[in-house]
């Protein structure tokens, strides 16, 4: 298992490119909120001795369960967390090296009043001194394109099932459930989940009783003039204007898909483009009536036949939160 956490950990940095922690990036009111998050401080400094810049992914400290995997000159290791408690500044890790019982020591997390990590105090055994780590604050060009680009939590409202066809939402962050790390996307991973129907029109031979008689049409068989075979997403236009003639009949369905894409780097540099398609029986809509307006009081299960779990949380205004899917769980930004 520890190897595994270890591995998913140097994955998402990978996915990541190794890029700084920023402040905003998430917030942390409880120790189990912590469990999962990787962070990647900006700057390092030991008091009144020295203070210096760090490149992406110089220094990183992700928190599991059991474990703490520090990278970093001096300190990398695997250290056992003991506990972890909540205090007025924030979090305090209790540490011991997996390796060595007599470095024992601990990791502060220091949060700002929004519950943001702003500073890591990380001290390794009872001889060493405390070494401050900085994250570092969003750039002002990142903070508006990413605004722009990420789905917030409360920005898009969806009243009822039917109204979500047609939508995308563009999660801030990816949980692996079943391992519990958390990565942080970038816009240039390109995670989308949408909310798409394809409707595929089939021309079939119309039978002329008559010369000048014209055959009837329903929702599901159409006339046209000419030969029409097409998928298309969300678009029954299409459909109508297809409607000319009446030589041939068409046949139409409707199946209804939550896709789920994203680009992933490997290893080696390369990088793939994956997109999973579920398809949608029917949706299960449940309410918590105890919850308030910014708490998430709707869920929406997208039922299939492949025993899938796929669930939309919404908030009591009816604006979307989180996603479950699977083995994931996509934050909307602003957790």
């Amino acid at each position: 298992m520890k190897s595994n956490l270890l591995l998913i950990f140097t994955l998402v940095a990978l996915w990541a490119n190794a890029q700084h922690t920023y402040i905003s990036d998430r917030r942390f009111f409880t120790p189990d909120e912590l469990i999962g998050y990787d962070f990647k401080p900006a700057m390092k400094e030991v008091p009144k001795e020295i203070q210096e810049d760090l490149e992406p992914g110089e220094y990183s400290f992700g928190i599991t369960q059991n474990h703490l995997y520090v990278k970093g000159e001096g300190i990398e290791g695997v250290y056992n967390i003991n506990n972890i408690q909540p205090e007025e500044y924030g979090f305090k890790l209790a540490l011991m090296n997996a390796r060595d019982a007599r470095l024992q020591g601990h990791l502060k997390v220091i949060v700002n009043k929004y519950g943001m990590v702003e500073t890591l105090i990380f001290k390794r055994a009872p001889a060493d001194k405390e070494t401050i780590f900085y994250l570092a604050a969003i750039p002002g060009q990142v903070k508006e394109q990413e605004k722009a680009y990420f789905t917030d939590r409360g920005e898009l409202a969806i009243a009822l099932p039917d109204s979500i066809w047609g939508k995308s939402i563009h999660p801030f962050m990816r949980i692996h459930t079943a391992d519990r790390v958390q990565e942080r996307l970038r816009m240039k991973d390109s995670t989308t989940l949408s909310f798409v129907v394809e409707v595929t029109v089939v021309e079939k031979d119309a039978k002329k009783k008559k010369k000048d008689s014209a055959a009837p049409t329903t929702a599901d068989s159409v006339s046209v003039d000419a030969a029409v075979s097409l998928v298309v997403a969300t678009d029954s236009a299409t459909v109508a204007a297809a409607a000319t003639g009446a030589d041939k009949k068409v046949k139409i369905t409707k199946e209804y898909f939550v896709v789920e894409r994203s680009i992933v780097q490997y290893e080696d540099g390369q990088r793939e483009d994956k997109t999973t398609k579920h398809l949608v029986k029917r949706i299960s809509d449940k309410e918590d009536t105890q919850a308030g307006d910014q708490e998430e009081r709707f869920q929406w299960e997208f039922v299939n036949d492949k025993k899938e779990k796929l669930v939309l949380y919404l908030n009591g205004d009816h604006t979307v939160s989180r996603m479950l899917i699977n083995d994931k769980t996509y934050l909307m930004r602003g957790f």
